[in-house]
């Protein structure tokens, strides 16, 4: 899940061991980023006792230091040089909304970069071209089952860039937590550039029915190097209840997307009639794409396991979960969100994407 972050300066920022100088750069290439800067190193003996990163910010407007939202894209760690150039993963922002980048010069210890030292504001704003749902989209809930329903899935890249594999996934979530609770997902393949997959209705297992009150969001996710990301989503005004061992009520949802983490809308739009669920293979424009597929049948989830409370027992025996990571887990909490595990040893990006549907804090 790609969730928006707070960039910060320390107050008072005026001057450091290390500053970005006036020749400074990135470029996208593909799921990649090059960062260029040049740095100038004033004080070699304070720089030293630090570790440093160039980060490369998407934000809501231009930084001035005080605190903004935005999605950290990119993370390059740096040495005491004068010129850095260099290659990383890129994780742009989901949706389709133009976005302030800024260059930020950081330092920290142990991998975790949270001090700014110094920042750079790009003069363009930058728009990423992502695969993106396009028109309606919607959901329709049985007591086991789920119907996903959209309009268009397009891929708008170049034609000769076929993406990676793409998932549809239906996720609720609280307003109290962050992290979210993933109710149902439908693998559809991969989609070349320039294409489109239109009139998708997908009837695929409901992983899980949590308890409470829950703001419902629909995700377009695609695999990477760092495993699935969000490229696009979109929220729903109409939230969903479930009581404790009880089925939910049916409900049809069609709503546009609004921000980046489900917010309750104080007035639902009314929802259209649910059809009976019914599979559908999308409708591919010319040149013609592979049609999606149905998701296999999943097994529904179990409970989610508190990587702050849970034994290490319990941790070992959620599935995917190698009793030597969860031990890792044990000697390293308390975690404040389920992406500060990937600083425990053991655990990549890839592993913890397959195993947030089953953790929570």
């Amino acid at each position: 899940m790609h969730t928006q972050n707070t960039l910060q300066a320390a107050s008072g920022l005026t001057s450091s061991a290390v500053r970005i100088g006036s020749d400074h750069g990135y470029a996208f290439d593909g799921d990649s980023v090059r960062l260029d800067a040049e740095l100038l190193i004033g004080n070699p003996e304070a720089a030293a006792t630090r570790d440093w990163a160039l980060q490369l910010w998407a934000c809501e407007a231009p930084f001035d230091g005080a605190a903004i939202r935005g999605t950290k894209v990119a993370e390059l760690p740096v040495g005491n040089q004068a010129w850095v150039s260099a290659s990383t993963p890129a994780f742009p922002p989901a949706g389709r909304a133009e976005h302030a980048m800024v260059l930020v010069l950081a330092s920290g210890k142990d991998g975790s970069f949270d001090q700014v030292h110094d920042y750079a504001n790009f003069p363009q704003t930058e728009t990423f071209v992502q695969p993106r749902l396009t028109g309606a989209t919607g959901f329709s809930l049985a007591d086991d089952s789920v119907t996903l329903n959209v309009d268009a899935i397009d891929n708008p890249r170049a034609a000769d860039n076929l993406s990676g594999s793409l998932s549809l996934e239906l996720w609720a979530y609280a307003d109290s937590k962050p992290e979210g609770i993933q109710l149902a997902a439908a693998s559809l393949g991969s989609l070349a550039g320039q294409n489109s997959w239109y009139e998708l209705a997908i009837d695929t297992p409901l992983l899980a029915k949590p308890a409470g009150t829950w703001n419902i969001a629909l995700l377009l996710r695609e695999w990477t190097n760092a495993g699935y990301v969000t490229r696009d989503f979109a929220n729903f005004a109409l939230p969903v209840s479930w009581a404790a061992e009880a089925a939910p009520a049916a409900e049809v949802a069609t709503e546009a997307a609004v921000e980046a983490k489900p917010t309750a809308s104080a007035k639902a739009a009314p929802a259209p009639k649910a059809a009976a669920p019914k599979a559908a293979t999308p409708k591919t424009a010319a040149p013609k794409a592979a049609p999606a597929k149905a998701a296999p049948k999943v097994a529904a989830a179990p409970a989610s396991v508190s990587i702050n409370k849970a034994s290490e027992a319990e941790l070992a025996a959620v599935k995917s979960l190698p009793k030597a990571v969860a031990a890792a887990i044990i000697a390293a909490r308390p975690f404040k969100t389920l992406d500060e595990l990937v600083k425990v040893k053991g655990m990549g990006v890839k592993m913890l994407d397959k195993l947030k549907g089953s953790l929570s804090l």
